[in-house]
């Protein structure tokens, strides 16, 4: 992979790696599928990129991933949309992290009717296939997914661990592409 662009829902989950990485370049698309659709469109309009990364933290659906791992998604899908509106987004393995299938959400706690728990170890979170329609219309060769587990899907805002996680997702991206 080429020198990627790195997108970010927000500052907080890109403070980490910034620092781990200053000469990277950086993007904050903003939390939700709107937000993230529409800057990274905006930022792929004006600057044509073939390799892009998407990093941030996510909710564990299931028991079989820990809080503060690092996994890379490798499927991904709106969760809440009807069978016949439905798109997948299968992504290549750009790393030796752990394999997720993902659930982007609205809301937290949405995909928790949706995991089975014979396929891979699920997350959630609420920009990946946004940012993935945005890619795959514009071009983009390579798109990577990578989250950090902040939490369990139900557990109490309080009880998330996000600048654990956050360094964590910093640390490990930083080493799979210096």
């Amino acid at each position: 992979m080429r020198r990627p662009v790195f997108l970010f829902p927000t500052e907080l989950e890109a403070a980490a790696f910034r620092q781990l990485m200053p000469e990277a370049e950086v993007v904050i698309v903003g939390v939700g599928v709107a937000e993230a659709a529409a800057m990274a469109a905006r930022y792929l309009s004006l600057k044509p990129t073939r390799d892009v990364v998407l990093c941030g933290i996510a909710g564990a659906c299931d028991d079989r991933l820990a809080v503060c791992q690092v996994v890379e998604v490798v499927y991904d899908r709106v969760a809440s949309l009807p069978e016949q509106y439905r798109k997948e987004y299968r992504m290549e393995r750009s790393t030796g992290l752990d394999s997720v299938e993902s659930f982007t959400v609205n809301a937290s706690g949405e995909s928790l009717k949706f995991h089975a728990e014979d396929a891979l170890p699920a997350v959630e979170q609420m920009e990946g296939a946004a940012v993935a329609a945005v890619c795959e219309a514009m071009g983009v060769e390579h798109f990577c997914h990578i989250r950090a587990i902040s939490n369990r899907v139900g557990d109490e805002r309080e009880e998330w661990r996000i600048e654990e996680a956050v360094t964590a997702l910093g640390g490990v991206v930083s080493q799979l592409f210096k």
